[in-house]
């Protein structure tokens, strides 16, 4: 593996804290913010999905044994695991859920947070596990074993955590980051048992929504514009991902004249 793949991981996650650092805690972020649909289509499709996809593709290019384990090799297996992202996901908001779906619009703001947050949830997979994992898979010499997988449950988490303290209050506290420190144990665990990143999306968004109803917090985010901005951000992967197999293709050496 060249220089460039054995470093897209870390640079793409040090992007990500820098960028989000700078857009909340910045007279320069700020004004940016006031740009309509700027941080979603900036932050969470440019950043979060495009660059890490574009990364797999180079990596799975160089190594194709590495795309199960990066989850980015469908199969019916992430049927599976999105029944066991479901199941899963439906036991732990049940509870804390129950009263508001209970209250007469309750249905519908739980719809609306999924949508929402959908987009998010996206980004914070290919980063914390997609671009982790590339990070990680450099210290094992391209192995996945249960010791890399391990390994990026504990990272991912890690920084999972510590990167909301670039948000601004109140999700910048250490209370508020513990505890999504011990979700998303739970989330890259579900990945590493099942590699699916469909399946990590679909428990981490259940678990934002949760965390967002029983808050009692809202987005400014039309529903359907969420549910589009997803749509487009799935579009990006596909086509970052292509080109990074492509581009790593055309940059492949010639083998040597016999």
């Amino acid at each position: 593996m060249n220089t460039s793949l054995r470093l897209a991981g870390p640079a793409i996650l040090a992007l990500a804290f820098a960028a989000n650092a700078l857009h909340n805690h910045s007279a320069l972020g700020a004004a940016a913010g006031h740009i309509p649909g700027i941080y979603p289509v900036v932050f969470f499709i440019g950043i979060g999905v495009i660059l890490p996809a574009f990364a797999l593709g180079r990596t799975v290019r160089r190594d194709p044994t590495a795309a199960r384990p990066l989850g980015v090799a469908p199969s019916w297996r992430d049927a599976l695991a999105v029944l066991a992202a479901l199941a899963i996901g439906c036991a732990l908001a049940a509870r804390p859920l129950g009263p508001i779906v209970s209250q007469s619009d309750g249905v519908e703001r739980i719809a609306t947070l999924f949508a929402q947050l959908l987009i998010a949830s996206t980004a914070e997979v290919m980063l914390f596990i997609a671009a982790t994992g590339m990070a990680l898979g450099t210290l094992f010499g391209g192995r996945h074993g249960w010791r890399s997988g391990l390994l990026l449950v504990v990272v991912s988490s890690l920084f999972f955590g510590l990167f909301h303290f670039t948000y601004p209050v109140p999700w910048n506290t250490l209370a508020n980051a513990a505890t999504v420190t011990v979700v998303w144990i739970g989330v890259a665990t579900l990945f590493v048992v099942t590699r699916s990143l469909v399946a990590a999306v679909l428990l981490d968004n259940m678990m934002a929504t949760v965390g967002f109803a029983t808050r009692d917090l809202a987005l400014p985010l039309p529903p359907a514009i969420g549910l589009l901005l997803a749509l487009l951000a799935f579009t990006a992967f596909v086509g970052a991902f292509a080109l990074g197999r492509r581009t790593a293709t055309v940059a492949s050496p010639s083998p040597a004249p016999r």
